[in-house]
């Protein structure tokens, strides 16, 4: 065997490890199932959860608080009569917990390989974009119900 033959030898046992890895991995991982996958991940996160060897930290403790509290002080601002600018320090707070939530989760992300990574991240951004969305249709049903009721609605 020359020494040119070896190195096509050492890449095609790789090609070969590498499809036969994929290959089992797509077996492991059904994919592209739609709810049916959703409800996988959903009773894997629980199951993950709930393991013994993984521990929560304070922050994490913190920032559950923290949205819990949020929830409260928006439903208050909201139903309560407040002038508006004691009625935004509850959304201010919100932003900030949010951030403060995402900012100590983002460090799990070194953690996995590129490909997990990129996932984690567009789903972030999904996230975020929902939310943006979301608070755009609220923002203005806000406003045209408002505007219908100055109008004799």
């Amino acid at each position: 065997m020359s020494e040119s033959e070896s190195p096509n030898l050492d890449e095609s046992s790789a090609e070969v490890a590498a499809s036969s890895s994929a290959a089992k991995e797509t077996e492991r991982t059904p994919r592209r199932a739609g709810f049916a996958n959703f409800f996988r991940a959903m009773h894997h996160i629980r199951k993950a959860s709930a393991a013994e060897n993984v521990e929560q930290r304070f922050s994490d403790y913190l920032s559950i608080a923290l949205v819990l509290i949020c929830i409260v002080s928006l439903v208050f601002a909201v139903s309560m009569p407040a002038p508006p600018t004691y009625k935004l320090l509850p959304l201010f707070l919100t932003v900030g917990a949010v951030v403060f939530y995402i900012v100590n989760r983002l460090g799990i992300i070194i953690s996995l390989t590129s490909r997990q990574a990129l996932i984690v991240w567009q789903i972030l951004i999904a996230g975020f974009w929902l939310g943006v969305t979301s608070a755009m249709l609220v923002m203005f049903a806000c406003i045209y119900f408002v505007s219908q009721g100055a109008n004799g609605f």
